[in-house]
């Protein structure tokens, strides 16, 4: 079974999508172990808890620094051991740590551009860019 960790920011709709798939049989031998926020307040953490998913919150305002506040996610994502991580609309930058640790298991569904990171380089965002002005 893929042990599936989704990381959002907003209502979850994505990760509705998800949970709704697994339920009716659609995606096979996966199993959302647990749905980070970085919004105490979105109802993508009740979508979860309202599936039996474990859900919470890791907020950079709740750290004193950028720093303090990757370690905490790093963490928590860790703690539930997963096979691949989701992005569904998470809007907060993933600590570079976490490419390294999850080289090959992340991936981004949310249809926007995430933010610089890592993985990016200046050259894929001006091709990003360029793609998103001429769609």
């Amino acid at each position: 079974m893929l042990r599936v960790v989704v990381l959002v920011s907003g209502g979850g709709t994505n990760l509705q999508a998800i949970i709704d798939a697994i339920a009716a049989g659609k995606v096979t031998n996966a199993q959302i172990v647990g749905v980070i926020s970085n919004n105490k307040t979105v109802k993508s953490l009740e979508r979860a808890r309202n599936a039996g998913i474990p859900a919470v919150c890791v907020s950079p305002k709740d750290y004193e620094s950028r720093e303090v506040f990757n370690d905490a996610l790093l963490a928590k994502v860790k703690e539930f051991t997963p096979d691949l991580i989701v992005l569904a609309g998470f809007l907060v930058k993933i600590p570079e740590a976490m490419v390294h640790e999850y080289s090959n298991r992340i991936i981004n569904i949310h249809p926007s551009l995430i933010p610089l990171s890592v993985v990016w380089d200046t050259m894929d965002f001006m091709c990003m860019k360029r793609h998103w002005s001429a769609v």
